[in-house]
């Protein structure tokens, strides 16, 4: 995990939509220069338009884009040159296109909705840049630097408007090799052979901010389980079967990676309709070959990805297709002859395939590049973007090949700054479970320390990137509120880690302690930025009272915001629509009794101790009695820092009281599991 790895883009802000019709049914054409064709875009009129192209010809031109062996490199050329041509000519056919030739400040993204089929087989991800736009007509389109453009596909009234993007994601990857004759899985010799290994490892690199250790093992390991399932040469009915299960499970796959070789399925009447290959339950002998792949269409592959349960209707949100001509439209006869277009149009969101084979090494690179982008909340269409970028090869045309059918809710934008924040609490969860290893006694297992720092301090530089690029919160505080409260709680639990290193540490002790305390000193003033730009916020309230009585020794200043805190927590306690919203507003009446004696001048402090104890006391019983196990760790984990860090670290009188008082509240709550 690096600054790279962690990118934190604004959204795409200049959607754009074409529409492109004609008559007649969507199927059952083919391509012709006679067409006469219509694009729709904005408050535009209709703009006509024809492909000068005849179908035979184009179909000639989709073969020689498939590295088929044998075939020069000039006729490629020649057939790739070709149709970028003919697609570039429809772009700057469009008036309301070229209307946006001056607009360079933002991401283009071009939705274009499409119903014909010989359309639909065009590759318009090979377009080079249209005249007007900055960058030259040579480059390009969809990887210009100077006109940052991107395009997704969609099939008309498709996917639901309203969806949630996965916060915590889980994947299956499912792959399968049936006509290898290889000994050894994933035999790189063997060209009937899939990455899958790599292919694994970019996922589980990709995984690696939200993965937990190991927590049955004493040396503890990264636990991948609950984030990926590997499906090894996967059968059609084990496919099914662990989409159901999992939502059976109420853990539904919020992304699907599949691994294959394509295949054509044949049809006498229609011609080829591409599929990929799985394998068969069992072989069958035809004559004297062995058929051991399984051809799985986009219906079949539709209905295994999909799940009704109890009336309701369960898909990931993301499916990737690695396999060659997985995203290939196959003959214009049949409806839906992609399996990208026919998992899209079945309603599944985001489909990613390849109109042309993928390259191993293009596929591997598509998954190291286009996976953390993703899964840490960056919008889809500029991590395709990127993802081009990166398997982008002088003599392999990669980059077009990959195709996206995407229909994203109306809000998606509004969504991602969201997505954006409730991801990274997600990585804070994960760097916080590694920190609770490293704070053991028996800690110093130098992987620990390792994922223990790197975690907390991922999510840190994550959380302040955000901070920076969003500094127009003012109008949702909530959330702004919410992200200042979330770099306190990461820079209090770094603190914590580097007061323990330092407690342990033979060299560089006073560095480590040192290096505590300023995050320590970070967190309060987070805290104290997220309170006062929300003050029904009790949360970061009594987290700033309590950093400010351990740093600062007092609290007599601060009687004022107790008051607030005090009056924001009883009516969260009383008015809360969730019985766990409530739980914790007694979490922070409790702590915000505890140090309540601190505000008072000395002469009232036994009084004051002796109220706030009874007080605390109650809210801690509510919490015990409650079901909600994180609440009563994480609060009695706050009651420990009390009694075991902050008077030894910051030793005062007020740090001495508190740890008494610490000490006579713990024992309402269960004892902490180390």
């Amino acid at each position: 995990m690096n600054e790279q790895s962690q990118p934190v883009y604004p959204s795409v802000s200049n959607s754009m939509t074409i529409e492109l019709l004609r008559t007649g049914t969507p199927h059952n054409q083919t391509l012709s220069p006679g067409i006469t064709y219509l694009a729709l875009s904005e408050d535009k009129p209709p703009t006509e338009f024809r492909i000068e192209l005849e179908q035979y010809k184009f179909s000639r031109y989709l073969q020689l884009l498939r590295y088929q062996s044998g075939i020069k490199a000039i006729p490629i050329q020649l057939a790739k040159e070709a149709l970028q041509a003919i697609i570039t000519k429809i772009f700057e056919e469009i008036p309301a296109l070229q209307a946006k030739t001056g607009c360079n400040d933002s991401w283009l993204h071009l939705r274009l909705i499409m119903s014909p089929r010989e359309l639909a087989m065009l590759p318009f991800e090979l377009a080079l840049t249209p005249n007007g736009f900055q960058g030259g007509r040579e480059i390009p389109f969809l990887m210009n630097p100077q006109r940052l453009t991107t395009i997704t596909r969609e099939v008309r009234q498709v996917a639901p408007k309203k969806y949630d993007w996965p916060i915590k994601p889980r994947i299956l990857f499912v792959w399968a090799e049936p006509e290898s004759n290889s000994t050894i899985p994933n035999d790189p010799e063997d060209p009937r052979a899939v990455p899958a290994q790599k292919h694994l490892e970019k996922l589980k690199e990709a995984l690696l901010p939200w993965v937990c250790p190991d927590k049955r093992k004493a040396n503890p390991e990264e636990d991948y389980n609950s984030l990926i399932t590997e499906l090894k040469d996967a059968t059609y009915s084990a496919l099914q079967a662990t989409v159901e299960e999992a939502v059976r499970q109420s853990n539904p796959y919020t992304h699907v990676h599949i691994l294959a070789h394509g295949t054509p399925i044949a049809d006498p009447d229609l011609g080829p309709r591409f599929a990929i290959a799985l394998k068969l339950e069992k072989p069958i002998k035809k004559k004297d070959t062995l058929i051991r792949a399984d051809a799985i269409d986009g219906y079949r592959l539709a209905d295994a990805l999909r799940y009704i349960n109890d009336n309701q209707f369960y898909s990931p949100a993301v499916v990737t297709i690695a396999a060659c001509d997985g995203g290939n439209e196959g003959t214009n006869m049949l409806p839906g002859g992609s399996l990208a277009h026919i998992l899209h149009q079945s309603g599944f969101s985001y489909v990613l395939a390849s109109q042309f084979p993928l390259s191993m090494d293009g596929s591997v690179k598509l998954v190291k590049e286009f996976y953390p982008r993703l899964l840490l909340g960056e919008d889809p269409r500029t991590a395709l973007y990127y993802t081009r970028k990166a398997i982008d090869h002088p003599d392999i045309h990669d980059w077009a090949s990959l195709v996206a059918y995407a229909r994203f809710p109306d809000n998606f934008e509004d969504q991602l700054e969201d997505i954006q924040l409730k991801i990274t609490l997600e990585i804070m969860k994960a760097a916080n479970a590694w920190t609770d290893f490293s704070l053991k006694e028996a800690a110093g297992i130098e992987i620990i320390d390792k994922r223990a720092d790197e975690n907390l301090n991922f999510a840190i530089t994550r959380l302040e990137k955000l901070l920076n690029r969003n500094k127009g919160f003012a109008n949702n505080p909530a959330r702004m509120a919410e992200h200042l409260g979330l770099l306190g709680s990461a820079y209090k639990r770094l603190a914590e880690y580097y007061n323990r290193q330092g407690q342990r540490a033979n060299e560089n002790q006073d560095a480590l302690l040192k290096k505590s305390q300023k995050s320590l000193e970070k967190a309060r003033t987070y805290y104290q930025r997220g309170h006062e730009l929300m003050l029904a916020n009790h949360w970061t309230a009594v987290q700033y009272l309590s950093l400010t009585a351990i740093l600062k020794g007092e609290l007599l200043n601060e009687h004022d915001r107790w008051c607030v805190t005090l009056f924001a927590a009883e009516k969260d306690k009383l008015n809360a629509m969730k019985e766990e919203d409530r739980i914790w507003a007694s979490g922070t009446l409790a702590e915000l009794y505890a140090l309540k004696p601190f505000t008072v001048s000395s002469d009232e402090f036994e009084a004051e101790k002796a109220k706030a104890i009874e007080k605390a006391a109650s809210c801690l019983n509510e919490i015990a009695n409650s079901d909600f196990a994180f609440a009563k760790e994480s609060t009695a984990r706050q009651l420990e820092r009390y009694i075991k860090w902050w008077p030894i670290a910051y030793p005062s009188t007020t740090t001495a009281e508190l740890r008494k008082i610490a000490e006579e509240l713990i024992g309402h709550l269960p004892a902490l599991k180390n």
